[in-house]
């Protein structure tokens, strides 16, 4: 069994594959204040919770992008499994080229979807991934990894409205149907952000389908807030909440294991 395990800003989002079965999926509130033993018991609590023995894990992979985060769950998971860790970093076989200034760069939750979205759906594509923030990349057909841009999340956008205005309310998001025409300030802020988050999506999508290498694109979605915005979007999108684990899985496969116990 393979335990995958994402770090993101918001949420821990943990995996357990038997081949290439997800037969576990969890998340974990990010608290930085936490020490690697307190991740540890949550985990293995969680494990019990769902009647997997530790010792059933042979494989192990993290992906992070919270720097300070990236070392302590790390250590949790080597501490709940018993198995060394399998980091997605530099130097790690993705199976893509990747054409940015400095692939390094690349976050390890990115090179995850790209590597699961590519291997599920083909190329070219255009990769969404809507959470904390939302990113858009586009892979052309001799998958390449292009670049993409970096969007404010739909949520975070709404909680900055709240904090930043002094007559604008709490909303919650996708609460019934929007118009086009909010007809108060709750119905404008959900327009606004519901609806321009999809017109984004589609904008970009179309800019990107019309790069060299990218006719035919076929357009993935995974991510927390995907589904509010895809649901709203008119360019069709395929929505993957897993891909990110499963993209895990894959790099996992992709690069020599590390079963040894520790």
């Amino acid at each position: 069994m393979l335990l995958a395990v994402d770090v993101g800003n918001s949420n821990i989002s943990l995996g357990i594959f038997r081949g290439e079965r997800l037969e576990m999926r969890a998340k974990i509130s990010v608290r930085t204040r936490r020490s690697a033993d307190e991740y540890a018991a949550i985990l293995y609590d969680l494990l019990r919770m769902h009647r997997i023995a530790r010792e059933e894990i042979d494989g192990c992979i993290l992906a992070s992008v919270v720097p300070e985060l990236t070392e302590l769950v790390e250590e949790a998971v080597g501490l709940a499994a018993r198995r060394e860790v399998l980091r997605v970093g530099p130097g790690i076989r993705t199976g893509f080229r990747i054409r940015i200034d400095d692939p390094s760069q690349l976050g390890g939750d990115l090179a995850a979807d790209t590597l699961a979205a590519l291997t599920e759906y083909g190329s070219p594509l255009v990769l969404i991934d809507a959470g904390t923030v939302t990113t858009i990349a586009a892979v052309d057909e001799e998958r390449t990894y292009l670049g993409g841009c970096i969007l404010p999340g739909i949520r975070a956008s709404a909680q900055l409205l709240k904090e930043t205005t002094a007559l604008l309310p709490s909303i919650e998001l996708g609460k019934g149907e929007e118009a086009c025409l909010g007809r108060s300030s709750a119905d404008a802020m959900r327009c606004g952000l519901l609806l321009g988050s999809a017109m984004m999506v589609d904008g970009f999508i179309d800019r990107y389908s019309a790069l060299p290498g990218m006719a035919g694109a076929v357009c993935v979605a995974t991510g927390g807030s995907a589904a509010l915005v895809t649901a709203r979007c008119r360019r069709g999108i395929r929505l993957d909440p897993d891909l990110t684990l499963k993209g895990l899985r894959y790099l996992y496969e992709t690069n020599p294991p590390r079963r040894r116990r520790i």
